[in-house]
C-alpha cells in the first residue's frame, strides 16, 4: 500500500473536513455539532463508535479480541478568542462563524487528519490488530479526557500503544519532528491571594500593602529555577493574571496573583509546588500579611516512549521520505495527551504547518494562527504508517511503570495548558 499516495488522494477531503471544523468552532464542554459532525463522518465510513459522556467519541477498527491495539488520538475544542480576519500576511481561505471563538491550536486539524487517517485504515483494515480511535472534547484544560480513559480502563479495552499529532507553527508545513523523550512540558498552575491592610497613599506608614508582599513573594518563585532545578533540564515560571486596587493614590487591602511553571522533570515540578507553599507561608509572615492559596496543581509532562518514537521516526521516513525528519528547540506548553503517556507507550508526532508565503506561522492561541493545508496529508501519511506498521510489526513494548491510575487522571487539564 503507497501510503503517501493514498493520503494525497484523499487530501481534498481532509481539507474540505478542516474547514468545516474551522468554520464552525465550538468551545470546551460545548462540542454538540461538532461530535455529531464526527460521529457522522465514522458512519459514512462504516466504522462503529461510542460517545462517552463528557469526554468524546471513542471509534474502534478491528476485532475487540486482538492482542494488539493502538490508540489513536485527537482534540476537537476551539479557544475563545475572535479570529483576525488575515493571517500573518494575507486574508485567510477560512474564517470562523462562530464570533469571538476560533480553532487557534490546530485542533480542526487533528481531527480532520485523523478522521481521514480513519477512513484509510477501515478500507485497508487492520489486520489482525484493532484501532481505537479517540476524539477528545475539552482538552483546552477542563480535564474531560479522563472520562474516556476511565471509559476504556474500567471496560478492560486493551491498549498496546497510541499516537497523536499536534501541528507545530515554527515548522516548515509537511516536516515531523518526533522527540525520543519530552514533547511538552508539565505545569504547576498555581492562584493565591495575599491580604494586608489598605490605607492611603500618603502615609504608607500606617498600612501594610499586599503589594510589597507580592514583589517579595514573587521574586522568591522566579529563583526556585535556579535553586531546585537543573540547569540542564528546561523550567519556565510566569506569572499571567494579577488583580489589584483601582485607583492610584490607595493602598489596597488585598492581592490575587495567578501564573504556571512548566517543567520537563516532573520532580522539578514537585520541588516548586513545594517551594511555591514555603514561600507563602515565609514571605507573608516576615511582611505581616495572611494568603489564601488553592492547592498548586501539578500536571504531567509529555514524555514519548523512546523505542516507539524510533519506530515511528523508521516508519516516517521510510513513507514520507528521508528528509521529513526535522529537529526543534523543546515546546513548553503542555498537553492532555500526558495522561495517555504514563499510562501506554505513547508517541506524539509533531507536524509543521508554516508557510511564510501563505503567511501561516503565528504563534498556537493567537489570533493570527493559521495552517498551511497542504501539511495534512503528511500528517495523515504519518498517522496511517504507524498504526499500519506497529500492528504488522513484531514490536513488544512494556507498559510504563506501574502508575497510580486515579492520579494520572486527576492530573489532567488544569488551569490552562
Amino acid at each position: 500500500m503507497d501510503i503517501k499516495a493514498l493520503a494525497a488522494m484523499y487530501a481534498p477531503d481532509t481539507v474540505e473536513i478542516r474547514r468545516h471544523l474551522h468554520r464552525d468552532p465550538e468551545l470546551s464542554n460545548f462540542e454538540t455539532r461538532t461530535l455529531k459532525f464526527i460521529g457522522d463522518k465514522l458512519a459514512e465510513y462504516g466504522i462503529g463508535y461510542t460517545e462517552v459522556e463528557r469526554g468524546g467519541i471513542l471509534g474502534f477498527i478491528g476485532d475487540e479480541t486482538a492482542e494488539r491495539a493502538v490508540l489513536l488520538r485527537a482534540d476537537i475544542d476551539a479557544l475563545p478568542i475572535r479570529e483576525n480576519p488575515c493571517n500573518l500576511k494575507h486574508a485567510r481561505a477560512v474564517i470562523s462563524q462562530n464570533d469571538g471563538v476560533q480553532h487557534a491550536c490546530g485542533h480542526d486539524a487533528h481531527t480532520a487528519m485523523l478522521l481521514t487517517a480513519a477512513r484509510i485504515l477501515k478500507e485497508r483494515g487492520p489486520g489482525a490488530g484493532r484501532i481505537i480511535l479517540l476524539f477528545e472534547r475539552g482538552e483546552e484544560g477542563t480535564g474531560n479526557l479522563r472520562y474516556l480513559l476511565r471509559h476504556i480502563i474500567d471496560r478492560g479495552i486493551r491498549v498496546s500503544a497510541a499516537h497523536a499529532i499536534h501541528v507545530r507553527p515554527d515548522l516548515e508545513a509537511g516536516r515531523l519532528h518526533i522527540p525520543l523523550g519530552p514533547v511538552m512540558a508539565g505545569t504547576a498552575g498555581f492562584q493565591a491571594t495575599l491580604r494586608g491592610r489598605g490605607g492611603h497613599g500618603s502615609r504608607p506608614d500606617r498600612a501594610n500593602s499586599p503589594v510589597d508582599c507580592f514583589v517579595a513573594v514573587y521574586n522568591a518563585l522566579a529563583s526556585v529555577r535556579l535553586r531546585r532545578a537543573s540547569p540542564f533540564s528546561p523550567f519556565t515560571f510566569s506569572v499571567g493574571a494579577l488583580s489589584c486596587g483601582e485607583k492610584g493614590n490607595i493602598i489596597p487591602s488585598e492581592l490575587t496573583f495567578g501564573g504556571s511553571a512548566r517543567f520537563y522533570d516532573f520532580e522539578d515540578g514537585e520541588a516548586f509546588a513545594a517551594e511555591f507553599k514555603r514561600i507563602l507561608e515565609g514571605v507573608t509572615a516576615a511582611y505581616g500579611c495572611g494568603y489564601e492559596a488553592a492547592d498548586i496543581r501539578l500536571g504531567f509532562p509529555t514524555i514519548n516512549h523512546g523505542e516507539l518514537a524510533l519506530f515511528a521516526r523508521e516508519t516516517a521516513r521510510t513513507h514520507l521520505g528521508a528528509d521529513v525528519l526535522a529537529d526543534c528547540e523543546p515546546l513548553m506548553g503542555s498537553e492532555s495527551f500526558a495522561a495517555v503517556t504514563r499510562l501506554w507507550p505513547s508517541v506524539m508526532a509533531l507536524l509543521g504547518v508554516r508557510n511564510d508565503g501563505l503567511g501561516a506561522g503565528a504563534e498556537l492561541h493567537s489570533e493570527f494562527f493559521d495552517i498551511d493545508e497542504t501539511a495534512l496529508a503528511a500528517g495523515v501519511a504519518e498517522t496511517v504508517a504507524f498504526a499500519s506498521g506497529f500492528l504488522d510489526s513484531e514490536l513488544r513494548l512494556e507498559p510504563p511503570e506501574a502508575a497510580d491510575t486515579d492520579d494520572v487522571l486527576n492530573r489532567i487539564g488544569g488551569p490552562g495548558l
